[in-house]
């Protein structure tokens, strides 16, 4: 068996909106960790805050692996933004100096589509909060179709679903729409007795795009229950994500795997189950979480291959710990 001295280490960090994940492997994909944070996006929250906790996060897993950020030789962060000039600027004065050529950043979506892919080109299909269709072709060219947030479009993402079914409540209410299942269960979610009280509840929020993007849940119970409305809404949602993808692929020209993430999709909820039964192309339904993707990446751009033993392990192992 190796010693630590012996070894390649690698660290992958998959940076999200709610919370940051952080894991780190050997170069035979034993994964010996997997810890949590808090929200590393830097287009939401102040950099200072973002720095603090992805370096945390770096210590605590090359402390539970019991080694020296020295020994590791690949680093990679991904991070909403890392693609935008001034994110990019800001991660290189946190972390260049010091880790150098072992440092790697991309954009949030690549763990994403490296867990389906295992660093193969491909398009990631993302339903969260938000939503969004990115690829990266054989030529290493990239391409997106949608993601333009809450004002202008995430068509399909939990927000989405979130503000379309509180709207049909308020319109049920005020006799303009149909009576709905999700009357019943937005007033038991948010412990009120009148739609009318909802409004204080939602514009009163900290982050109301997270609070309508939570709500998304009770549109799933409602379809469930065979809610007309509900359905329809989750119809729309699938149709929508499908043409995100759909148009991605047409500009990549290439016959790619689509690769589906996001809290919205990494579930088996009714809308990944209408674009699995819609879809007119081959779809990916990861077996690991986007971290051991974030660890895909670090590995093959520090040049270490991954080969299906290597990806044999990352799946196992990664898998048992995020059970734990």
């Amino acid at each position: 068996m190796l010693s630590n001295d012996e070894k390649k280490w690698f660290i992958g960090i998959d940076g999200g909106g709610t919370k940051t994940k952080a894991a780190i492997c050997d170069e035979r994909g034993q994964v010996q960790t997997i810890t949590t944070g808090d929200s590393s996006n830097p287009l939401s929250r102040p950099w200072a805050e973002v720095e603090a906790t992805l370096k945390q996060l770096v210590t605590t897993v090359c402390q539970e692996a019991r080694i020296r950020d020295e020994e590791v030789s690949g680093l990679f962060i991904g991070l909403g933004g890392a693609d935008r000039p001034f994110v990019r600027e800001k991660i290189d004065a946190a972390f260049a100096e010091a880790w150098q050529e072992r440092l790697f950043f991309d954009n949030d979506v690549i763990p994403a589509l490296y867990s389906g892919t295992w660093g193969q080109p491909g398009i990631v299909l993302i339903s969260g909060t938000g939503s969004i269709a990115c690829a990266l072709t054989s030529e290493g060219v990239r391409h997106r179709v949608g993601g333009w947030g809450y004002l202008l479009g995430d068509e399909g993402s939990g927000f989405d679903l979130g503000k379309k079914a509180a709207a049909a409540v308020l319109r049920a209410y005020d006799g303009r729409g149909e009576p709905t299942v999700l009357t019943e269960l937005f007033l038991a979610h948010y412990h009120v007795s009148s739609p009318e009280e909802l409004i204080a509840f939602i514009y009163g929020d900290d982050n109301p795009r997270m609070q309508l993007a939570r709500a998304s849940e009770l549109v799933e119970q409602a379809a469930r229950q065979k809610d007309r409305l509900a359905s329809g809404l989750i119809r729309e949602a699938a149709a929508a994500l499908c043409e995100l993808a759909h148009t991605c692929l047409k500009k990549t020209q290439e016959a790619l795997p689509v690769v589906l993430a996001g809290g919205v999709l990494a579930q088996d909820t009714l809308v990944r189950q209408r674009v699995l039964a819609e879809a007119s192309f081959p779809v990916v339904v990861p077996e690991v979480s986007p971290v051991i993707g974030a660890l895909v990446a670090a590995m093959t751009r520090a040049g270490h291959r991954v080969d299906e033993s290597v990806a044999e392990q990352l799946r196992e192992s990664g898998t048992a710990l995020e059970k734990r």
